[in-house]
This record gives structure tokens, C-alpha cells and sequence, in this order.
């Protein structure tokens, strides 16, 4: 797996997990973060890259640091 593909994937996981913790619903968080709900879905799907500004607007959203999104905690 390249790193594109990892970081990805390391996102999506993230945005979900932040998410689920929040007891948010995919719906909600789009709201709050003023993007599509199906923008969510596919980023928590690892099937788009978005741009640092759409992941800066869900970090602001969840509460947490860009960095803490795409960071791999399997280390």
C-alpha cells in the first residue's frame, strides 16, 4: 500500500472514530462542518482525498488538531 492510499485510509478511520466518540451521526457532523453527507460517507470510506481545507473544516468540526485525523495509531 503507497502512502497516498494509507493516509486515506488512516482519515477515513479517524473521522469515524472521532465521530462515533461524539455520539454524532454522519448527518450531523456535515452539518456541522458544512459539507455533504455523502462527502463524509465517502471520506469515512477511504473512496476520496479531500483537499486540507475540507479536513481542517471536519477538525474544527470534531474539536480536535488536523494532525490528530491523520495520524496512524497503530505505531
Amino acid at each position: 500500500m503507497n502512502q497516498e492510499t494509507r493516509v486515506v485510509k488512516t482519515l477515513g478511520k479517524r473521522v469515524r472514530q472521532f465521530r462515533l466518540k461524539l455520539g454524532w451521526s454522519q448527518m450531523f457532523l456535515a452539518a456541522e462542518s458544512g459539507l455533504d453527507k455523502s462527502y463524509i460517507g465517502s471520506i469515512e470510506r477511504a473512496e476520496v482525498n479531500p483537499s486540507i481545507k475540507k479536513i481542517a473544516r471536519i477538525a474544527d468540526a470534531l474539536g480536535v488538531h488536523v494532525a490528530e485525523l491523520l495520524e496512524d495509531r497503530r505505531k
